[in-house]
């Protein structure tokens, strides 16, 4: 992986507005209490480039190597507000929906029915399109087996609300 081509992704991805989402409004900070937050390859290095704070406060090893994470605390929140909400990680910025790579080697985006914006969210066109354009950017520059690294984290660390309910199918050479 080109960890330079990665960090200029990361600039443009961070760059995009992808709208407003009334969280404070509707929530109580449901995607701050997720158990597992993944990080790209190499994106807490370009967070601490950008904020000079470590994001990852844990490291999980896989049979296909090893994931950054933001474990069951992120240190970086009281609940109710995010205090690097300008250098949260893609994960972050993508929530509710995940990337999950299929049995068929596709990149599908799944979503969170515990956000009580999902429903908005998907009919929300601009929103979405801005999700697919942001991961499409990412899919040829990370290694295929990061995305099957994603499959083999252990049930018990996803909490059973992410469904299997499919909002497209992304770019489909990995």
């Amino acid at each position: 992986m080109n960890k330079e081509k990665l960090f200029q992704a990361y600039q443009e991805i961070y760059a995009t507005r992808f709208g407003f989402m009334p969280c404070i409004e509707k929530c109580d900070g449901r995607c701050e209490q997720k158990p597992l937050s993944v990080l790209l390859p190499y994106e807490n290095e370009f967070i601490f480039t950008r904020s000079g704070k470590h994001i990852s406060n844990e490291t999980l090893t896989l049979p296909g190597g090893n994931l950054e994470i933001i474990g069951s605390t992120c240190n970086f929140t009281d609940g109710v507000q995010c205090f690097i909400h300008a250098h949260r990680p893609i994960a972050c910025r993508l929530y509710p929906f995940y990337p999950n790579l299929t049995v068929d080697d596709e990149l599908e985006l799944l979503i969170d029915d515990y956000c009580p914006l999902t429903e908005s969210l998907i009919k929300d066109k601009a929103y979405v399109s801005n999700i697919v354009s942001s991961l499409n950017k990412l899919i040829p520059l990370i290694d295929k087996n990061y995305w099957k690294m994603l499959n083999e984290i252990p049930p018990h660390l996803w909490d059973d609300t992410c469904t299997a309910r499919r909002v497209c199918l992304l770019a489909k050479d990995l």
